[in-house]
């Protein structure tokens, strides 16, 4: 008999719960009629988007507020608000033209109030003010093109690059997927010739900007053999100054994990860090990329010993002292300066971050009039601030070769 009634109470339990699982499925009220309206409604112009406030009803059937809007012709935008605030974004706009957006009570039930409407003219959207920043700042560069943008509202945008062969058809060149804040860009891999690239920006929404279409010549360049680059210490470098086996050589291994990057040892002297390299070739150099540590954890992702200001020289026959006198030029007028995209606080990064990391960070020499066979780095400051160290995963060099050596 006992075992029978703990049967029937056990079962009694699952029998309740059960019931009471199905009941919060379904609405509170199955039926009775829609919630009332919102009023007092304020639409306040933002950058291709609104803030909309109001006042919630007294009904205790309410659920939630939802707007619609048609951002463009047959394309609607819609944005659903808990009834525990009185205020959303509703973004999305590709004009600063009148939108006509409605609101709606939602109930338990599922019913809708009737419309509640209120216009806006949305401020200019992100689109525009970063499509006007690549259309000012777009020039040619070793083999193709490049360009700055401004992005304030960090929108999420995407910048599209065509351009058109021989035959006058037009083809993707390359699209850039970016929400930082300012940026730079460059379209490269086409010979000298003359030919014609465009440029459009689109929000995430499919709202494009206008279109910038221009003639351009890419100048020439190849990327050099790294087989044939040597390491060359001189006085006071730390070419051969390591940490764990992490040597030199992996620069130009063409790797790109922890297991094949270069890294200084801590224990020889503070930071600047300078290490020389034989390029093997008598070069005009066009342009360095350079990718610090890419780890799988993103852990030291602009953290730790990842390089954030350096200097590099150029030489065709340094002197013996290591200094660095009349024999260097400093390829660049100002330091190469590592950026990063989200400017999160260090230990944090997002997919901008990460996908930056990934494909290297790339500078330009301003001195490319001489040619130069010796690089040298000096590694003044890295992102985790008083680190005595520095890891970089590997650099890549582009220009026009004079003469080989070996």
């Amino acid at each position: 008999m006992n075992i029978m009634k703990s049967f029937f109470i056990v079962a009694l339990i699952v029998t309740i719960l059960q019931a009471c699982r199905q009941e919060n499925i379904f609405p509170l009220d199955k039926g009775g009629t829609a919630p009332l309206e919102v009023s007092d409604i304020t639409a306040t112009p933002l950058p291709g988007a609104a803030r909309i406030t109001y006042r919630l009803p007294d009904d205790r059937n309410l659920l939630y507020i939802k707007a619609q809007t048609e951002i463009r012709p047959g394309v609607v935008r819609e944005i659903k608000a808990s009834y525990y605030t009185n205020n959303f974004i509703i973004d999305g706009f590709g004009d600063t033209i009148r939108y006509v957006i409605r609101l709606y009570s939602v109930g338990r039930n599922n019913k809708e109030s009737d419309a509640v409407t209120v216009t806006v003219t949305p401020q200019t959207p992100p689109i525009f003010s970063v499509f006007e920043s690549v259309k000012e700042s777009v020039t040619e560069t070793f083999g193709g093109i490049k360009f700055n943008m401004r992005n304030p509202a960090e929108a999420e945008v995407r910048i599209h690059v065509n351009t058109v062969d021989s035959l006058g058809n037009t083809l993707p060149a390359e699209t850039f997927y970016t929400s930082a804040a300012v940026d730079q860009f460059a379209v490269r891999g086409y010979d000298t010739l003359a030919r014609i690239f465009s440029i459009y920006v689109q929000d995430r929404w499919g709202n494009t900007s206008g279109t910038c279409e221009n003639v351009f010549k890419p100048m020439h360049e190849i990327k050099l053999d790294k087989n044939k680059f040597r390491s060359t210490p001189l006085d006071g470098d730390m070419n051969n100054e390591i940490q764990q086996g992490r040597v030199i050589t992996r620069l130009w291994d063409e790797g790109l994990t922890d297991n094949t990057m270069f890294q200084t040892s801590p224990d020889i002297k503070p930071l600047p860090h300078t290490f020389t390299v034989d390029l093997g070739v008598k070069a005009y150099l066009s342009r360095i990329l350079v990718h610090g540590r890419v780890s799988a954890n993103n852990l030291y992702l602009y953290n730790a010993g990842a390089p954030k200001e350096w200097e590099i020289y150029g030489a065709l026959t340094p002197n013996a002292d290591a200094r660095f006198d009349e024999s260097w030029i400093p390829l660049r007028t100002a330091p190469c300066v590592s950026f990063k995209p989200s400017g999160l606080p260090l230990g944090e990064s997002n997919e901008d971050d990460r996908q930056r990391a990934t494909n290297g960070e790339e500078f330009e020499f301003d001195a490319n009039d001489r040619p130069v066979r010796y690089i040298r780095f000096s590694v003044n400051a890295v992102w985790g601030g008083n680190y005595k160290f520095f890891n970089m995963t590997e650099i890549t060099l582009f220009g026009s070769i004079v003469e080989t050596y070996h």
